[in-house]
C-alpha cells in the first residue's frame, strides 16, 4: 500500500509540473475495489510520451449452490443448509449493491469533472447493465462494465441469486518532458547492478541455488507442447518477431522451507526494481506492482512467467525481464533475462537447464520420469 501511495504522490507530483494532475476519485476507486475483493492490476511503464499508468479488473462472481445439496441430507441438515445458502446470497447481493453504490456515485461526481462522460444502467426483471466511462487531462481514461445473470425458481427453497461480471479499466499518462530523441534502451546491466544486493541475501539462505539460462528456437522450429505461449514468425507488429530468438540470464531457485525469509525478500527486491525504474523514465519498461511471489494459477498459465519489471525493445534494443513466481513445486523462483527475438518461456522451465530446439537439458536430480518425458 504504501509504495501505491508513493506512485500516485509522483505522480501528482510531476503532473503538477505541467500544470496537471490525475483525478484523485479514480484513483481512490482503485483502492476501493481492491478492499471488495476484486483483484485490480496495477502496471506503471514508461514510454516516449511519459510515463504511464494502468488499472484493470476482470471479476466473475459464479453461483452453485444447487451443489450444497447433491450429499443426500436429512430434513433438518437440509433446512440448516438453506438458511446457510440464503444468508450467503444476501451478503452477496449487499455486497454488489455497495460496490454499485460507491461506483454510481463516483462517477456521477467524475461527470462533471471531464471532457466526455457516459453513465449507462438498464434494468429489468432483475437483469441489470451498467456501463460508466471517464475521460479527462492526462490521457485519463475509466470504464466501469457491470451486469448479472439472474437464476430464478430455484429448488431446494433457495433465494434468487445472480451471477455477476465486473470489468474495470483505469490509465492515465504524465508527461515526463524528456524528448524521443533523448530515451535510451533499458540498462539492464545497471539495474542488476542496482538489486543485487537482495539477490545476494537470497543466495545465502540454505539450498539456494543459481544456474544459467539458455533457451534456444531457430526459425521455423514450433513445438507448442513445450512452450505456454507461441508467438507466430513474420508478425508486422514488430521487426524483432520476425528472428530466432535466444534468452538467455541467471534462474535463481530459492527453496520452499525459506517462505518467511522469501516474503520478506521479496519486499526488498520489489522496492529495488520499483526505485530503478522510477528514477529512469528515459529507459522504457513496464513494472507490476505486486506484493508478494505470484503463484501458480489460471492467471500465469498462458505467459508462465508473471514479470516484476521488463526492459522493453527501444532501437532494436533486447527485451530485458525480471520474473519472480512460486511454483508447484513449493519453491521461489527468480529469472533475469536477456531476450533476442521472440520471446518464448518453456513449460518447465522450473527444471530446465537449457532448451535447444527442442532439446532439453534438466537440472542436476530433477530429470522426469522417463514416461514423461
Amino acid at each position: 500500500m504504501k509504495k501505491i501511495i508513493t506512485t500516485m504522490l509522483l505522480a501528482v507530483v510531476t503532473a503538477a509540473t505541467y500544470g496537471q494532475q490525475p483525478n484523485a476519485r479514480i484513483q481512490q476507486m482503485d483502492e476501493y475495489l481492491q478492499t471488495q475483493d476484486i483483484k485490480v492490476n496495477k502496471t506503471q511503464y514508461s514510454h516516449s510520451g511519459g510515463v504511464g499508468y494502468a488499472a484493470s479488473a476482470v471479476t466473475h462472481l459464479m453461483s452453485a449452490w444447487e451443489s450444497y445439496f447433491r450429499k443426500k441430507l436429512s430434513e433438518e441438515e437440509k433446512q440448516q443448509r438453506i438458511l446457510t445458502v440464503n444468508s450467503r446470497i444476501a451478503q452477496q447481493h449487499q455486497k454488489m449493491e455497495g460496490i454499485l453504490d460507491y461506483v454510481r456515485t463516483t462517477f456521477s461526481r467524475l461527470s462533471k469533472e471531464g471532457a466526455e462522460s457516459y453513465l449507462y444502467e438498464f434494468h429489468k426483471n432483475g437483469l441489470d447493465t451498467v456501463k460508466y466511462t471517464y475521460l479527462g487531462p492526462l490521457k485519463e481514461a475509466a470504464r466501469f462494465d457491470f451486469r448479472n445473470t439472474p437464476h430464478k425458481e430455484n429448488p431446494n427453497g433457495i433465494d434468487d441469486y445472480n451471477d455477476y461480471y465486473v470489468s474495470y479499466n483505469h490509465s492515465y499518462t504524465v508527461p515526463h518532458g524528456i524528448a524521443e530523441d533523448n530515451m535510451k534502451p533499458f540498462d539492464s546491466e545497471a539495474f542488476c547492478a542496482h538489486i543485487r544486493a537482495v539477490l545476494k541475501k537470497f543466495m545465502k539462505l540454505k539450498g539456494a541455488k543459481a544456474y544459467p539460462v539458455h533457451w534456444q528456437h531457430d526459425e521455423g522450429f514450433e513445438k507448442a507442447s513445450d512452450f505456454y505461449l507461441i508467438p507466430k514468425y513474420g508478425r508486422d507488429k514488430h521487426e524483432f518477431e520476425t528472428h530466432p530468438g535466444l534468452t538467455t540470464g541467471t534462474h535463481y531457485i530459492i527453496p520452499s522451507q525459506h517462505e518467511a525469509e522469501a516474503k520478506i525478500l521479496y519486499k526488498e527486491l520489489d522496492a529495488l526494481a520499483y526505485d530503478y525504474v522510477n528514477s529512469h523514465p528515459e529507459q522504457p519498461y513496464t513494472y507490476k506492482f505486486t506484493s508478494e511471489f505470484p503463484g501458480s494459477d489460471s492467471s500465469n498459465i498462458i505467459h508462465g512467467l508473471p514479470q516484476m519489471v521488463k526492459g522493453d525493445i527501444f532501437n532494436k534494443s533486447d527485451e530485458f525481464f525480471l520474473c519472480c513466481k512460486r511454483e508447484h513445486d513449493g519453491n521461489y523462483h527468480i529469472l533475469i533475462l536477456n531476450s533476442k527475438g521472440v520471446y518464448w518461456v518453456p513449460c518447465d522451465y522450473a527444471i530446465l537447464k537449457s532448451y535447444i530446439n527442442g532439446e532439453k537439458t534438466y537440472l542436476k536430480g530433477m530429470e522426469p520420469k522417463a514416461n514423461n518425458q
